[in-house]
């Protein structure tokens, strides 16, 4: 669990459970409402874990490592924002600037600033095309800074909002117009490093992040000694990291319902980079969209749940299936006076296996942690006892026969109840009825033992 949670920090795992009303728009992506800056509702498309899943283990990929001529010492320093990383639009701008190698703003409208030399051109330019635009001045100085203030081979630090950075990157190339990118206004760049989970910024400056969009750093507040060690970590990792969805109780939901058009893409040869590697057009971004090869899908499911049969035969072409059996060699250092859990744990398999079928055996979780008769008693009364009554369909005669508790019995008491004569003419048995209840009395340790030790 601590690697675990470590692997999650660095959204290199996720994990979700699929259950009935789990859907398309759920895994995949889907419309969801929210109030825009008129307070209107309106709708956004919105990643679900899936592609969320996918985006995290392409990032990687995105990035290339290395500075290239001069040292940092010598170069100039910007801070600057891609949108908010937890809006939608955050989302998608820092997607479209990394995988199309930019950096984008989010001022100057829909105006194409080529050419545009200082602020008095910008501000002609903006009031000649977009003369609706509000607050024209904010929208000349960010202009500015990213036409003329930002140099080839300046660093830009990517911010998280005003106390993490996300990302660090290298100008490569001048102003450039993008008409179909989600902000227009855009300077090509070299990724250098992608940090998930955000940095805090107090790592390479000595204050947090002003509200500007784009702005220079104080050279005096920057930690150039650890800007470097960032730097130079990224060059030394590899550049395909794996990741990892594990989809819990992936047999509890409609699986063609879920996946939709993807089923395809999880194919090894289908994926991204791959011989056969196929993308699709996403029905509700219109975003082309494949499948990373190096995210792993894990499944988890229970045999003994009936909904198992629900599990779609296409899914079950593009999965590897391996059985994970009780293990009661696990129990081993369960210390319990006068009980020897393995030999439960595996005597009691055998009867059910028996009696029943290899896939209703009870697993070693029930038994993890518990150090006394008292904590052994709370899992049969509280567990394992109503399992077996619902395996058995409440017939407490194989209940008994799975737990060797025959006679009176110590874990399930048997009485027999004479009959009551009927009330007319018909013909009745004088058999008695037998009837169970479980003990209310504590468990004694003997009727453990002799679950493993015969009769």
């Amino acid at each position: 669990m601590a690697r675990y949670e470590v692997l999650r920090l660095e959204q290199r795992i996720s994990f979700v459970t699929f259950h009935q009303s789990f859907g398309y728009e759920e895994f995949i992506e889907g419309l969801r409402p929210h109030l825009n800056s008129s307070s209107q509702i309106a709708y956004s498309v919105v990643p679900g874990v899936f592609r969320k899943a996918c985006d995290s283990a392409r990032i990687r990929q995105l990035v290339k490592p290395g500075l290239s001529g001069k040292p940092l010492q010598q170069r100039t320093i910007f801070k600057m924002s891609l949108g908010a990383s937890w809006s939608e639009e955050g989302v998608t701008v820092f997607k479209y600037a990394l995988e199309n190698e930019c950096v984008l703003l989010g001022y100057g409208n829909e105006v194409d600033f080529t050419g545009c030399k200082n602020e008095s051109a910008i501000r002609e330019k903006l009031l000649k095309d977009a003369p609706e635009t509000i607050r024209i001045e904010a929208h000349v100085w960010a202009v500015n800074y990213l036409n003329n203030e930002l140099k080839i081979g300046d660093i830009v630090v990517v911010s998280n909002g005003n106390k993490s950075f996300r990302g660090i990157a290298e100008v490569t190339g001048e102003y450039e117009f993008l008409e179909d990118a989600p902000f227009h206004q855009s300077r090509p760049v070299k990724w250098l490093a992608v940090f998930e989970p955000a940095m805090p910024v107090s790592e390479i400056f000595d204050r947090g992040f002003a509200m500007q969009a784009i702005y220079k750093l104080d050279a005096l507040g920057l930690n150039y000694e650890k800007l470097n060690a960032l730097l130079t970590a990224q060059t030394k990792e590899p550049p395909v990291q794996p990741h990892v969805l594990i989809i819990d109780e992936i047999n509890r939901a409609n699986i063609s319902k879920v996946f939709g058009e993807l089923i395809t893409l999880l194919e090894p040869d289908k994926r991204e980079g791959e011989t056969n590697a196929i993308s699709v057009k996403l029905p509700y971004s219109g975003e082309d969209f494949t499948v990373p090869s190096n995210l792993h899908v894990i499944g988890t499911m229970n045999t003994a749940d009936r909904s198992i049969a629900l599990l779609d035969t296409a899914l079950r072409r593009r999965f590897d299936f391996e059985e994970l059996e009780p293990d009661a060699s696990t129990l081993e250092k369960n210390d319990i006076p006068g009980v020897d859990l393995v030999k439960l744990l595996t005597a009691l398999n055998d009867r059910i296996e028996a009696l029943f079928d290899r896939d209703h055996r009870i697993g070693h979780a029930f038994f993890i942690g518990i150090s006394s008769v008292e904590g052994l008693e709370q899992v049969f009364r509280r567990k394992v006892i109503p399992l077996l009554q619902e395996y058995f369909y409440e017939n407490w005669s194989n209940v008994r026969r799975a737990l060797n508790d025959y006679g009176t019995g110590d874990f399930v008491i048997s009485n027999k109840l004479a009959q009551l004569p009927a009330d007319g003419d018909e013909s009745f048995s004088d058999e008695p009825r037998v009837v169970y209840r479980v003990n209310e009395a504590p468990f004694p340790v003997t009727a453990y033992q002799r679950i493993y030790g015969g009769n």
